[in-house]
């Protein structure tokens, strides 16, 4: 891989608006300290054990480092794509100039904080929340006045009201979304600390801020989601589900879930001379004659099957029920391939379709390969 150098201002920028304007998210921490903060501070290395279990989109991390660098000068802010690489720790430190700076996966170690997808593309990162009104105090005098320079900035907060899309050196817009500070739920005004943009939270935590996708009232949005200034009772949740026109909502462990199709979601697990693994097919008919499972020698695992979901109008007891939603995978054939890590023996496999939806498999490992 080539690597890729970047300039001593480049990087400076990255690592403090990462580091100052990021904290992980941990129970109980209000308000959150910055990852600089708490290096700094001289504060213990936190465990597994103290994080709260939320993510945040890195389309977010986009938005603030673009929105920062606003004023600074063009060869002082990277691309797009080096960015998303920088976060996700796939840059060498290679910088012109002698300084060397912490990496990303030094400010937030990827053991405690899990990233999905490839480091080409937007995903989520556990356990990380932004911090709108960081501690700058702890930062060197010429460090700081730097970066008052670099960024042609001289007030830290950052304004939510004003966080809209910004361009990228690459000329593009990062996203239709525009922060709102005050809420519409409630007037509520979300705190300066430690807010969840676009997380995904479980049952303990909830975001600080919505997200609204600015349209004209006849315009139609492919895809959107709303986020809360608090936690909303039991009847303020009622009312938004209810003001939906064939919407749902997830909560508790469904909302620590992926969003979206449910159909061929896939775990595998690796034992010492197996493989495991789970697969969701809802909707999936169970009769051996409409359903097949089949693994290959190289590791290769072919579903074949039909789902009954998603239909325009179903038939029950008599009456005919038009459906106002289709979210459900629609009708048909379908066929699901995926490869486990390693060669197995084709004839050592057991598979149990349960009523639950979920394809278990167990595959013994090829005698040559197993450890």
């Amino acid at each position: 891989m080539p690597y890729i150098l970047l300039t001593d201002d480049q990087h400076f920028l990255l690592y403090l608006i990462m580091g100052a304007y990021f904290a992980p998210d941990l129970k109980g921490g209000n308000p959150q300290k910055s990852a600089l903060q708490r290096h700094a501070e001289g504060l213990a290395q936190y465990l597994a054990n103290d994080l709260a279990g939320s993510q945040i989109n890195t389309r977010v991390m986009e938005n603030v480092y673009y929105y920062l660098l606003r004023k600074a000068e063009p060869s002082a802010v990277v691309k797009q794509s080096m960015l998303l690489q920088y976060i996700h720790g796939s840059i060498p430190a290679v910088v012109e100039g002698s300084e060397t700076y912490p990496q990303f996966d030094d400010l937030f170690p990827p053991m405690l904080h899990h990233r999905s997808h490839s480091r080409y593309q937007h995903g989520t990162i556990d356990n990380i929340v932004f911090v709108s009104n960081p501690q700058m105090n702890y930062l060197e005098p010429c460090d700081l006045e730097r970066f008052k320079r670099l960024t042609g900035l001289e007030d830290f907060h950052l304004d939510l009201e004003s966080l809209v899309p910004h361009k990228t050196v690459d000329g593009r817009d990062l996203s239709n979304n525009k922060v709102q500070e005050t809420s519409e739920l409630d007037g509520t005004t979300p705190s300066d600390n430690g807010q969840h943009l676009d997380c995904i939270p479980g049952t303990e935590t909830c975001p600080d801020v919505i997200l609204q996708i600015k349209a004209s009232s006849e315009q139609e949005i492919d895809q959107g989601m709303l986020f809360l200034p608090s936690c909303p009772t039991k009847e303020e949740w009622s009312n938004l589900v209810s003001s939906t026109n064939g919407g749902f909502a997830v909560t508790g462990s469904a909302a620590r879930g992926h969003l979206g199709p449910v159909l061929g979601l896939i775990d595998i697990g690796e034992a010492e001379d197996s493989y495991l693994f789970r697969v969701s097919l809802p909707g999936v008919k169970r009769d051996a004659k409409d359903f097949s499972c089949e693994v290959e020698s190289d590791g290769t695992v072919i579903i074949k099957g039909v789902t009954v979901t998603g239909e325009r109008t179903v038939e029950k007891w008599s009456q005919v029920f038009e459906m106002r939603s289709q979210n459900l995978c629609p009708p048909g054939p379908f066929c699901i391939s995926f490869k486990l890590p390693g060669p197995v023996d084709p004839q050592q496999f057991h598979g149990t379709f349960a009523t639950d939806g979920i394809l278990e498999g167990i595959a013994l490992k090829a005698r040559r390969y197993a450890t």
